[in-house]
């Protein structure tokens, strides 16, 4: 049985307890015993092999949608260049979760359908039993894992580690291994290739308007995409923009921010493509000459792989950071 089934087995067990204070405690005395038994097994395995040391090891937790999944690939392969240590990745995630937030919608692991010759080597039930047991450490999000790396040899990295320079730091690496164009643009229906035709051939803006689970971190006021529209406009003058939204809520799209936008202009809200093929979403956004960013990643791998050395950015004050290093017109 692997880490996860005996924490899926805990969370059985412990639900009986009616009191939370002793379910807790209970979790938590048999969590620690999981990590000693492994903890042992690994000492046992080591002592009894011909040698005692193993090549440099980083086992990367990856979770969430496509863009997720981009993020984690874009550190390891950082990782990777930078300190010269091997990297796995840990998909159980998608195994024993795989929903969003509200637990409505799915979350597949699309990066190697997308990009199937993609040098992505995911670890072993054995090895992630080992580094979650042994090598895991506890630490709040966006912390900064260069020291972790450089101190130690092995390493099982899981929530959000700031990887907000990592691809910047090996874009043109990235762009390489990420081909979207090679990958992506046999691959769309007859709907989705009179989409990604207007986009190219007009003076195109792509605008991202993420809801469903967002809710739990905060929506973007209206205004701000009211606002956006009308800046844009403004900027291009004079040039007509033609404006593509994308959203996992069109409906609410239509009804609160198209109905207040200036009526002379063309809006069209792309409906083609559901929550499984939101990675075609993503491609056609990044070929829109520019943008209107969501406060997510999303908006963000949109803007880095948009090849327009002319476009222009409209972003969230919160993601700022994440484009400063590439940064066109914002």
């Amino acid at each position: 049985m692997n880490y996860y089934d005996y924490n899926n087995l805990i969370d059985k067990l412990v639900c009986i307890i009616p009191l939370k204070q002793y379910r807790n405690a209970i979790r938590d005395i048999l969590q620690k015993s999981i990590k000693s038994y492994y903890r042992t097994e690994y000492l046992i395995n080591l002592y009894n092999s011909n040698s005692h040391t193993e090549n440099d090891l980083i086992i990367l937790w990856v979770g969430g949608g496509l863009c997720g999944q981009i993020r984690k690939y874009i550190l390891g392969k950082y990782i990777y260049i930078k300190y010269n240590k091997k990297v796995k990745y840990d998909l159980n995630w998608y195994k024993y979760n795989g929903m969003d937030d509200y637990k409505k919608l799915n979350r597949n692991f699309d990066l190697l359908n997308i990009f199937p010759d993609l040098d992505f080597e995911i670890a072993t039930d054995d090895e992630i039993n080992i580094y979650k047991s042994c090598f895991e450490i506890d630490l709040p999000p966006l912390y900064d894992f260069s020291n972790l790396i450089e101190n130690n040899k092995k390493l099982y990295l899981s929530g959000t580690p700031d990887d907000r320079n990592c691809f910047f730091e090996i874009k043109n690496i990235i762009l390489d291994k990420l081909n979207f164009d090679k990958y992506l643009l046999n691959r769309l229906n007859a709907k989705n290739k009179l989409i990604l035709e207007e986009i190219k051939n007009s003076n195109s803006v792509s605008i991202h308007i993420r809801r469903g689970d967002f809710q739990i971190y905060g929506f973007l006021d209206d205004h701000y995409y009211i606002d956006s529209v009308k800046n844009i406009i403004e900027k291009l003058s004079p040039n007509i923009p033609k404006f593509f939204f994308f959203s996992d809520d069109s409906k609410y799209v239509k009804k609160n921010i198209l109905n207040n936008l200036p009526t002379k202009y063309e809006y069209i809200v792309v409906e083609e493509n559901d929550n499984d093929a939101g990675y075609i979403d993503l491609y056609l956004m990044m070929n829109a000459k520019h943008q209107i960013a969501s406060n997510g990643s999303f908006g963000y791998f949109a803007y880095c792989f948009n090849k327009n050395k002319n476009k222009i950015l409209i972003s969230p004050e919160n993601m700022r950071y994440y484009y400063m290093n590439n940064i066109d017109n914002i």
